[in-house]
């Protein structure tokens, strides 16, 4: 296993290079349609489901080719069937937004209890360490989120998924801002 040197961070930054406005330019539109995501999380939430409905036609498509590849093997059925569900599934979230946005809002709900549900054991289980408080806060604050997913539900489905979505843009945007500027003032300056 190859050891982390103390010039990976510089390796990093000179590999960006000069491409670094590109991904400053990146964390700018994410940050911009994550605002636009927060300020219309209707159109959000229906966007991000037939975001999610084209991956499931696109891994449709992926196990059938696959399927079709190991034709002559006795696996081959199984991928006909995850292909023929993943299908089925993709094209009803597609044909039915509303419903695919309620589907997918109560997974999430019930995705945000669990994951925060572990963060937090797991937190009081590393509780010596120190910033174990804010992995067991980031684990209550998912198992709240998820709990008022499900308490204001169908509601709160509706413009829950595109304010997440918004949330998420907007952080990853503004990590990938903060890696260009970071890796200009790197490339320019080297240490």
């Amino acid at each position: 296993m190859p050891a982390m040197s103390a010039t990976a961070p510089l390796d990093t930054a000179a590999s960006l290079g000069a491409r670094w406005g590109w991904l400053l330019a990146l964390g700018i539109l994410e940050i911009i349609a994550g605002g636009v995501a927060i300020a219309i999380p209707v159109i959000a939430s229906i966007a991000a489901v037939a975001v999610f409905g084209a991956a499931l036609i696109i891994a449709a498509i992926s196990q059938l080719v696959h399927a079709f590849q190991l034709r002559h093997t006795r696996r081959s059925a199984l991928y006909v069937l995850s292909g023929a569900l993943y299908a089925v599934a993709g094209v009803i979230v597609i044909a039915y937004p509303i419903g695919g946005v309620l589907t997918l809002a109560v997974w999430i709900a019930v995705l945000l209890i669990v994951s925060g549900g572990l963060r937090a054991i797991f937190a009081r289980a590393v509780r010596p360490v120190p910033g174990w408080g804010w992995l067991f806060a980031g684990g209550v604050a998912g198992i709240v989120l998820g709990v008022m997913l499900l308490v204001g539900w169908p509601v709160t489905a509706i413009w829950g998924i595109g304010v997440l979505l918004g949330i998420n843009l907007i952080f990853t945007g503004a990590m990938n801002c903060s890696l260009a500027l970071s890796s200009r003032t790197r490339t320019a300056h080297p240490v």
